[in-house]
């Protein structure tokens, strides 16, 4: 399974690389938004989760979300993920509710592609 760990920047044409391996015009994809990371890739947000809990993420700074690579990059982010669901952090939802984290959650994701 290829998970690749974004923490500078990757082009889109290799983004597009990474989502062959399942789902082809979308890839699913994590954003820890204290560190500014990203995870894309895996078959589920889990895979991805995973590696950034090994990579010292904590997990209430991470969000799944899915970037459907065919669509204009202005709404192309899904902020919907079986992660998502927080009860804890009022987020009971598999759709990030918060605007704020959307809002933070683009911001990154969107810096990291090029």
């Amino acid at each position: 399974m290829n998970i690749v760990i974004v923490e500078k920047e990757i082009s889109l044409a290799d983004l597009k690389k990474v989502a062959q391996e399942f789902y082809e015009t979308m890839i699913k994809g994590v954003v820890d938004i204290e560190r500014e990371v990203v995870a894309f890739g895996g078959e589920y947000h889990i895979d991805a989760n995973q590696k950034l809990i090994e990579l010292d993420s904590k997990q209430k700074n991470i969000w799944g979300f899915n970037i459907y690579l065919d669509r204009p990059r202005d709404t192309w982010i899904e902020y919907i993920s079986l992660i998502n669901i927080r009860p804890s952090a009022g987020n009971t939802d598999m759709e990030v509710s918060d605007l704020k984290i959307r809002e933070k959650m683009k911001w990154i994701i969107d810096s990291k592609i090029i």
